[in-house]
């Protein structure tokens, strides 16, 4: 396993006709946290949204981009989560409205990631781009008013991508099982029923090896392993790249006296400064 990265296994469960994946990202969430200063309840929603996109580019076949964005509809404490993943890395960012003063409230200090509709309230608004690296990105826009996260992946890939999965998002740990063809509703309410008897406390503390052992009972077994970790890939040449659009009135505007311009990346808070 690469450096500070985790591991997130594909299995097969033959007896059910399905597939999945299982992931702890207890590094990756360190990185991120870090990165981006957060704790808390809103450090626990956006690293459980990081698991998310990684969720959804396993089931893209070939897939090498995939973009999460959940935007509030609503005021609420805040207006945008983005994540992205690529094979082996993932990245994202938040962003808080900027008007706290329309807040009437502020989530309670014991919410917890489960309580999304605390932070972007009801609906929420779920757009994904699945970038396959030929032709034109697809690109989908749903919403629904659940408080889990999980719940709105669910909606998505049953109504935009016409996928049976369910999803388990605990603390770090994400579970996902999705039918294959040859899944009827008999083989399919098997794998599911296993999953949800997994213990609480599996969840909370076993490794992912441990936990594919509760899928026994569908021949489970383990078909590949990827290894993800918090990392982005800006540089100064792809900000460059990103403002030379930008009216030369503007871009004055923010050089400094040299000429030059800082530039923060969202995904990572790094400073690049640039020569327009």
């Amino acid at each position: 396993m690469v450096t500070n990265s985790d591991q997130l296994i594909r299995f097969l469960l033959p007896e059910a006709h399905c597939r999945g994946v299982v992931i702890r990202a207890e590094r990756l969430f360190a990185e991120a946290n870090r990165m981006h200063g957060l704790n808390g309840p809103v450090a626990s929603l956006f690293d459980q949204s990081l698991l998310a996109a990684i969720l959804l580019l396993s089931i893209s076949k070939g897939g090498m981009r995939q973009v999460l964005q959940l935007d509030a509809t609503v005021p609420a404490p805040l207006q945008r989560i983005l994540v992205e993943a690529r094979r082996g890395a993932v990245r994202g960012y938040i962003n808080w409205r900027e008007d706290r003063t329309v807040l009437h409230h502020s989530p309670a200090p014991h919410a917890g990631p489960d309580g999304i509709s605390d932070w972007l309230g009801k609906p929420i608004r779920l757009s994904t781009v699945r970038d396959l690296g030929v032709g034109e990105p697809y690109i989908s826009t749903i919403e629904h008013d659940s408080d889990f996260l999980a719940d709105h992946l669910i909606h998505y890939l049953h109504q935009s991508v016409q996928i049976r999965a369910d999803i388990i998002l605990h603390n770090d740990l994400a579970i996902m099982i999705e039918a294959m063809p040859g899944c009827d509703d008999d083989r399919w309410f098997k794998a599911v029923e296993t999953m949800a008897k997994i213990p609480t406390v599996a969840l909370q503390e076993e490794t992912p090896e441990s936990l594919l052992g509760y899928f026994d009972s569908l021949r489970c077994k383990v078909a590949g392993r990827d290894d993800y970790r918090y990392q982005c890939d800006c540089s100064p040449e792809k900000m460059a790249e990103a403002i030379k659009n930008l009216p030369a009135e503007q871009l004055a505007e923010l050089a400094d006296e040299s000429g030059q311009v800082t530039v923060s990346c969202q995904y990572c808070d790094a400073h690049h400064i640039i020569k327009p």
